[in-house]
């Protein structure tokens, strides 16, 4: 297990964020939909955090190398 801090990407700050649950670090999914709700699913990588997004709105797709 990789103990790199995560680094969220510069344009991504808007939609994720770290935030900690107890002595836990995860990315928070900030997107707001159509009906101005933050969705708040939470994820231990920048990988699957930017694989929701993808679901919320397909431009995310060009993070996914």
């Amino acid at each position: 297990m990789s103990n790199a801090p995560i680094e969220i990407p510069t344009d991504l700050k808007n939609v994720l964020e770290l935030v900690y649950i107890g002595d836990s670090l995860h990315i928070r999914c900030k997107y707001r939909g159509k009906d101005g709700k933050e969705c708040g699913a939470l994820f231990f990588n920048l990988k699957d955090a930017i694989r929701h997004l993808v679901t919320h709105d397909n431009r995310y797709k060009r993070y996914l190398q």
